[in-house]
């Protein structure tokens, strides 16, 4: 609340400035355009110089953020791009590794379920032996 105020004093301020600068500054003064020469009152000369510079101020400062705003929507399109490319990267190593564990895996199973049933024809062997 105290900012919007701030601003509010400020700019009455800065308008009674510009008030007592116009009122002072009512003499004509002469304007050579090249092709003509106008008799307008120096304020209204310092108002229209102080708008065209404004003008040019805030086409120049458009032109700035928009080419800001370009380049920043193609970095983060980049950066989507880039961290596509890495979370693809990171799948195939992921699903790789399972693959590999999985084969790991089938191969110790498969060397147990020998080694299960070889103790399983040893115990048959065994009872068979023993009955005889």
């Amino acid at each position: 609340m105290m900012k919007k105020q701030g601003r509010l004093i400020t700019i009455l301020i800065l308008a009674l400035i510009v008030v007592v600068f116009a009122v002072l500054n009512v003499n004509p003064v002469a304007i050579n355009f090249g092709f003509t020469t106008v008799d307008w009152p120096l304020i209204i000369v310092i108002v229209v110089s102080l708008l065209i510079g404004a003008i040019i101020t805030f086409l120049a400062a458009t032109g700035s953020s928009l080419s800001q705003r370009k380049a920043q929507k193609q970095w983060t399109k980049e950066k989507a791009d880039l961290e596509q490319g890495q979370e693809a990267k990171i799948k195939a190593a992921v699903e790789a590794e399972q693959v590999k564990q999985k084969a790991t895996y089938d191969k110790l199973l498969a060397d147990k379920e020998a080694e299960l049933h070889e103790m399983n024809a040893k115990m048959k062997q065994l009872m068979q032996s023993k009955e005889v």
